[in-house]
């Protein structure tokens, strides 16, 4: 290819280049447009508990204000949820199931009163209306029905909804999803297991943690975790019918902690955390997408087309080099 050829060629990856990020420019202002949350705005959410389409109808279905909303989609712990030592950055799906479940014991424990209170009717459906903007927790009674137990699982949600048209969507509605268990047996078994995420920072680690045990949000038990009982302990013969749960009885100063039961384990997670603040909160994946942040975006693409014009540049000289 000539000289003249390469320069042309050039030309043209430059125009389209440009003409790109004119029409990325345009379509960010759009998008900032629709992003902005009315948070004068009042919000309803419907939860559906049920199983293949059919159903549950009458459960008690309670609704917690976590975190308060702004106009771009940050959350930021309010009210005595900002007092337990649980962070909202960084959370993957598993983070935010985390979350939820350590979130509902410590509701269960302390007794807070919720926002709002519905039951599910025939349609195995409950409607809180006149929400504001923010994150909230979900929390469900169980079901029994035809020999099982339903127990739902609670859940973190955003008001309102980010969809893909790039609009917020104010009328929200979810599916609990829940655990079940064979209601015929009497007796269960629970365990808990203590990780430690502090690489680097052991240090700072106690040597022992209470772990309390929860039926139906009340403290029944507490035991002691330590290394020499491998940070782990079982209680059996449990009674089947009552909900049970853990929470830590109090969390070491530079940790947050987070609880996921897995089947009868519940896995509890400190995870040092002293230092610098992390970045704004992320949004839970199991509540419909909301709190996603554009502003990257065309910095993004801006920086993307930037490498490959230089690239293209570089290309160009480097032939024109080896015809010369």
């Amino acid at each position: 290819m000539s000289r003249d050829e390469k320069n042309k060629l050039w030309k043209r990856i430059t125009a389209a280049l440009l003409s790109f990020l004119a029409c990325m420019a345009c379509g960010t202002a759009a998008v900032f447009a629709d992003e902005k949350i009315d948070t004068e705005a009042t919000a309803s959410l419907t939860v559906f508990f049920g199983k293949d389409g059919e159903g549950f109808s009458n459960v008690e279905f309670r609704i917690y204000r976590v975190a308060g909303g702004s106009e771009t989609g940050g959350y930021t712990l309010s009210g005595v949820f900002q007092d337990y030592p649980v962070v909202l950055e960084g959370l993957d799906s598993s983070g935010w199931r985390a979350l939820a479940q350590t979130l509902d014991a410590y509701a269960a424990r302390d007794g807070l009163p919720p926002l709002q209170t519905k039951r599910t009717g025939r349609d195995g459906q409950a409607e809180f209306t006149g929400l504001a903007a923010g994150l909230y927790l979900i929390r469900g009674d169980r079901y029994v029905a035809g020999g099982k137990t339903y127990t739902p699982e609670p859940m973190l949600v955003t008001l309102p909804v980010l969809t893909q048209e790039n609009e917020w969507n104010y009328n929200v509605e979810v599916s609990c999803k829940f655990e079940s268990e064979d209601s015929s047996s009497d007796r269960v078994q629970r365990s808990v297991l203590k990780i430690w995420e502090d690489d680097g920072n052991e240090k700072n680690r106690p040597k022992e943690i209470s772990v309390q045990l929860l039926e139906n949000g009340t403290v029944v038990d507490t035991v002691t975790l330590h290394a020499e009982n491998n940070w782990e302990h079982t209680w059996e013969s449990l009674t089947a019918d009552s909900k049970w749960q853990v929470a830590e009885a109090e969390t070491p100063a530079g940790y947050t902690v987070s609880v996921a039961q897995e089947g009868t384990v519940f896995v509890m997670t400190n995870t040092y955390s002293a230092g610098p603040s992390s970045p704004p909160p992320s949004t839970p994946p199991t509540a419909p997408q909301t709190g996603m942040l554009w502003w990257p975006v065309p910095l993004l693409v801006c920086g993307g087309l930037f490498l490959l014009a230089t690239g293209c540049l570089i290309r160009s000289r480097r032939g024109e080099q080896d015809d010369e």
